[in-house]
């Protein structure tokens, strides 16, 4: 393949530049996902602060810990998911304790800390680059 191809076939994955963002997040949908997951498992929600409010004392001696890590039986970080529209993107999960949860602990359970940003981020730009490598250079 030419230059003059290669150059054609990058103007044309530029000039769809937010649907490839949209693909190339959508296939690491799982690792964003996981990655949020890790941070209910610390107790840390989407602006690095501590999920609030802490356990009861009779529960959080149950579990072994005081602050939330809001799995019991697992379903509702089992039944979490990512969706994008390549500008932004959203976690949430379909379990029906959603709503409850978000309410008693905040909106804020859901979405990547800044923390771990440059992870996901990492993540994205490989998936973007691999994209576009298979796209362009039909490597």
């Amino acid at each position: 393949m030419g230059i003059s191809a290669i150059r054609e076939k990058s103007n044309r994955f530029v000039a769809n530049l937010d649907a490839m963002v949209t693909i190339a997040l959508e296939e690491q949908g799982q690792a964003f996902t996981d990655i949020n997951k890790s941070q209910m498992a610390l107790s840390i929600r989407s602006d690095d602060h501590a999920i609030t409010p802490l356990y009861s004392p009779a529960y959080a001696k149950k579990k072994g810990f005081t602050h939330p890590d809001l799995k019991v039986k697992g379903d509702f970080q089992d039944d979490m998911f990512f969706q994008t529209d390549g500008r932004e993107f959203f976690i949430t999960s379909s379990d029906v304790k959603m709503p409850w949860l978000v309410d008693h602990y905040s909106e804020k359970l859901f979405g990547i800390a800044p923390v771990r940003q440059q992870k996901a981020q990492g993540i994205a730009l490989s998936s973007l680059a691999r994209l576009y490598n298979k796209m362009v250079l039909d490597a």
